[in-house]
């Protein structure tokens, strides 16, 4: 049995337990540790509470909704195209892969086929411009190369023309300095003249051949390199409208496939935008979530958010399952307030720990990690967000310890004796403390002080955190006792009934 609970203004309940009241004027023997000192307690009532080993959770309460952990809406990129074929419905099963909605791909399928032609025809054109440009290099190479011989040739010829006529004409000179006939001198004067207009002739063709050659050279030259560029060009020209016919095919490829609309995830359709003989613009076709993985968003206000931290542990109830815990954990703190993105939380009556209820509280996320057919999207979520857990100890009402000394003890109840033993204390939640001591058993009768049993009623009108509380007892004349409440947020089943009365029978429990 799981207890959490409130003390306020030192009221106490008992939550699953067996609230004895007895009327009775009394003399109190008050013992240290087992002996017994008399004292008179005066006339009226002392209630007891039955020692027994409990679960304590401190908790922080909060409401949220189930959402599914994963939420893909499918569209495609295939616009303005008639819906061929619905596929599936809401509330369909689908896994990832499968096929949802089909559209009329006939112009798609025309697109495409003229899309590959283009391609074809604009590879051919553009290897046909790259070869006539590699041609056309070629040739201005080959003209390059015949020119630049031709016109080393005629350069050399006329330089080898000048150097003859230049060697003649020294010859001459030396001739005619050697002649003593004047007759012999004069016809070698005339011979001298004859070759030194020769040499003037071919001084002018050898350097006409060489300013051939030079601006032969040159003009070849340009052109070889007229040709290479436009080689490149060619080549840079046919990449690139081979590339864009490429785009253009990859892009009709693309737009086909879309016709044929695929699950991005496994999950369950929940909803269906499109019906057949549609026309498609764009947007939203169907939304798929899985139904089987859940998060829970709620809020939690600043008194308690410090408290909230990645990975604690949540306990959660819903309507649909009754009193059957589901378990999740914390996966998100938001560091900020987010009023437009939080779902407001709600008290949830007596809980240990307060109550997350601020609706610009901050945004919490909660994974559930137990799994549950009747789980619905959409569902309500009654959340304990453990702070702390102790579990399979001795707890008793707050009041009911006592301190003396220094030291805590609590007093135990046999027939009309009364005796203290000394406790350690561990953890509290709201209503209940942990105790500890040799002498402590199952059993024991712990008394509660008289004056925090006056709400007890009130008290147990309360939902506790895990279980519901025990009715009350029947009545003297042996009528049955009330039956117990009904389970909190988080308990898992009701608190048993009452005692019946003297003679009376016992109320059966919820």
């Amino acid at each position: 049995m799981k207890i959490t609970a409130k003390r306020i203004k030192k009221r106490w309940i008992a939550g699953g337990i067996v609230i004895v009241a007895a009327a009775v004027g009394i003399t109190l023997f008050v013992k240290a540790k087992g002996s017994k000192d008399t004292v008179n307690a005066g006339s009226g009532q002392q209630s007891t509470v039955q020692l027994s080993k409990q679960d304590l959770v401190e908790s922080i309460s909060a409401t949220g909704t189930f959402e599914s952990a994963t939420n893909k809406s499918v569209t495609s990129t295939a616009t303005n195209l008639t819906v061929k074929k619905v596929l599936v419905a809401v509330g369909d099963t689908v896994q990832k892969g499968d096929s949802l909605v089909k559209f009329d791909q006939s112009d798609l399928e025309d697109a495409y086929a003229d899309a590959k032609d283009n391609l074809s025809d604009t590879t051919t054109s553009a290897n046909a411009e790259v070869t006539n440009a590699k041609k056309q290099l070629s040739n201005a190479q080959t003209t390059y190369s015949d020119s630049k011989t031709s016109s080393a040739a005629e350069v050399k010829k006329t330089k080898a023309s000048l150097q003859t006529l230049k060697k003649t004409i020294r010859s001459l000179k030396d001739k005619i300095k050697a002649a003593k006939d004047a007759a012999r001198k004069t016809a070698l004067q005339q011979e001298l003249s004859q070759a030194q207009e020769q040499l003037t002739q071919a001084q002018e063709k050898y350097e006409q051949a060489v300013s051939n050659q030079t601006s032969g050279n040159r003009q070849n030259q340009s052109s070889v390199d007229s040709a290479k560029t436009a080689v490149e060009q060619a080549e840079t020209n046919r990449t690139k409208q081979i590339k864009e016919a490429q785009k253009q095919v990859k892009e009709a490829k693309e737009n086909l496939d879309n016709c044929a609309v695929t699950a991005p995830v496994s999950g369950t359709v929940t909803s269906l935008s499109v019906e057949e003989g549609d026309t498609y613009s764009g947007g939203t076709l169907l939304q798929i979530q899985d139904t089987q993985s859940f998060v829970i968003t709620t809020s939690v206000d600043e008194y308690d958010i410090s408290n909230v931290k990645a990975g604690q542990r949540v306990v959660i109830l819903t309507d649909a399952t009754d009193n059957d815990e589901l378990e999740g954990k914390v996966t998100f703190v938001a560091p900020s307030t987010d009023s437009s993105g939080s779902t407001s939380t709600e008290a949830q009556g007596q809980s240990a720990g307060t109550t997350a209820s601020s609706s610009d509280g901050y945004e919490v996320k909660i994974k559930v990690t137990s799994s549950d057919d009747r789980i619905k999207l959409g569902m309500t979520a009654k959340c304990s967000i453990v702070k702390k857990e102790a579990s399979d100890v001795y707890a008793v009402p707050y009041d009911a310890v006592h301190k003396e000394n220094g030291e805590s003890y609590i007093l135990i109840k046999d027939g009309d004796s009364t005796s203290k033993v000394t406790v350690t204390t561990g953890m509290e939640t709201d209503y209940y403390i942990e105790v500890q001591g040799d002498d402590l058993q199952e059993g024991l009768q712990v008394v509660i002080p008289t004056d925090k049993t006056d709400s007890s009623s009130d008290s147990n009108k309360q939902n506790s955190t895990f279980g519901g509380f025990g009715g009350m007892g029947g009545t003297p004349d042996g009528s049955t006792g009330n039956k117990g409440d009904r389970g909190g947020m988080n308990g898992s089943k009701g608190g048993s009934g009452g005692m019946g009365g003297p003679g009376g029978g016992q109320a059966p429990s919820k």
